[in-house]
């Protein structure tokens, strides 16, 4: 957290280090030449030198002048477009609706600025908890239709987004650089804007399950009255149609027997109740760093084990262990993989007492569940609904991970990987190793019922 504020406020810096440095190299150079040939400020040598570097002096002195000015101007017109209001600028978040965890396109779309000359505008997406996107250089020209007029300037970078669940964006940092990226005069556009990313897809598995309880639904199909020249819910009177359906008005008119076509009714609609828990009972505290990382590995197997479950042919619904707030503009359709990227894991609702043994289908518990509550469970569903429960253990890879393919490539730094040699003397860990080995004799004596690995790569 430390660095990453550290990096948030190094952006209103108005020079940058390799300014400082220039100064520096260029006045040691001057003292030292000054020492060495200035004892005799008549002495050829030294006029020479001392005039070469009045020049190089002046033209490094006029153009960083000149550029700065030109920066400072940009900035001033920026500054008054904003107290006009004329500035409009937008964030897109990934390339398509749905956004995966881990590194993620992040566009801005600016209005009504200018850039300086040979200079540029570079932008940060702020996050909440000073996460922050890489710089983002607006280069990119975007005209109005068929006009040579710029509309407005867009930039693309990537952010480093891992944590499977909700963002807050609550600002942009913008920054006026010259041509030699020495200076920059920042800004900040306040953004509030909310997103989410989704758990990695895995590999794909078959995962059979069949519902536990059949729901009747009975739907109305909605007709229509009847309007003069309308056929949509009228068809031919055919043999063995129900002469009580026949329109007689229509027949009255044009002498053409028709029917009404029949309400129906859907009649068996089956739906299979998957219950995937984020009960923790085993970890004392629920959102330390090890937490954060299992829950992002436990949140891709769900998702997994859900849309395997979907393959079934039966619509899948989630019952969920705790109550989710919607993020601003997502309305009421079917949000099971918000709910999954969301969720956290809590210490309240214990899913023994929340599970429903009439209709659960489908049950996936987190090693985070201690033996004891998974003993609860199994005594309270029957033998057919399956039970799963993913290991944690293994959920944060170990350091001694070696593949022939780490010859060839550098393998990707993500911030798990920065976990494995803690992780690998953890307290947690160890509790969690004999927690797993408790279950797994449970699960044995109990058909229909195993134990998976979080981590695809184990």
């Amino acid at each position: 957290m430390r660095l990453r504020r550290l990096a948030y406020w190094s952006n209103y810096t108005l020079v940058s280090w390799q300014l400082v440095l220039s100064a520096f190299l260029f006045w040691m150079s001057w003292y030292g030449l000054k020492k060495q040939y200035g004892k005799d400020p008549e002495e050829l040598v030294w006029i020479v030198m001392h005039l070469f570097f009045l020049i190089i002096g002046w033209v490094v002195l006029f153009l960083f002048s000149f550029s700065l000015i030109t920066v400072f101007l940009a900035w001033l017109h920026f500054i008054y477009r904003v107290k006009q209001k004329k500035i409009e600028f937008k964030i897109q978040i990934g390339t398509a609706e749905k956004v995966e965890a881990g590194m993620v396109s992040v566009a801005v779309l600016l209005n009504g600025v200018l850039r300086p000359f040979l200079g540029s505008v570079r932008a940060r997406v702020v996050f909440s908890d000073y996460k922050m996107s890489n710089p983002i250089i607006l280069d990119e020209n975007i005209y109005r239709k068929n006009s040579i007029i710029r509309k407005l300037i867009r930039g693309t970078a990537m952010a480093d987004l891992h944590d499977r669940g909700i963002y807050d964006v609550e600002e942009v940092q913008l920054q006026f650089c010259d041509m030699f990226r020495l200076f920059g005069i920042p800004y900040t556009l306040l953004a509030r804007q909310q997103f989410y990313t989704l758990p990695q897809i895995q590999k794909e598995k078959a995962v059979v399950a069949q519902p536990n309880t059949t729901e009747e639904q009975t739907e109305r199909i909605e007709i229509p009255k009847p309007s003069e020249g309308e056929y949509i819910n009228y068809k031919d009177f055919e043999t063995g149609d129900d002469v009580r359906r026949i329109v007689w008005k229509i027949y009255a008119r044009n002498g053409q027997l028709v029917v009404r076509i029949p309400e129906t009714k859907d009649p068996y609609a089956s739906h299979l109740y998957f219950y995937a828990s984020f009960f923790a009972d085993v970890t004392v505290g629920l959102n330390g760093i090890f937490e954060r990382e299992i829950l992002n590995s436990y949140k891709d197997k769900v998702r997994n084990i859900f849309e395997a479950l979907q393959q079934n042919g039966f619509e899948v619904k989630i019952q969920y262990d705790q109550e989710l707030q919607k993020i601003s503009g997502m309305g009421d359709a079917k949000n099971e993989l918000f709910h999954i990227s969301a969720a956290h894991w809590q210490s309240e609702n214990i899913p023994s007492e929340l599970i429903s043994s009439s209709k659960a289908a489908f049950v996936c518990l987190s090693a985070f569940s201690s033996a004891a509550e998974v003993q609860k469970v199994i005594e309270r569903l029957p033998e057919q609904t399956p039970i799963v429960v993913v290991r944690l253990s293994d959920a944060i890879g170990s350091p001694f991970n070696f593949s022939i393919r780490n010859l060839f490539f550098v393998p990707e730094k993500t911030a798990a990987v920065e976990l494995r040699r803690p992780w690998l003397i953890a307290p947690l860990r160890t509790r969690l190793i004999i927690n797993e080995r408790a279950i797994l004799k449970l699960l044995t004596k109990r058909g229909n019922s195993w134990i998976i690995s979080a981590n695809e790569s184990v």
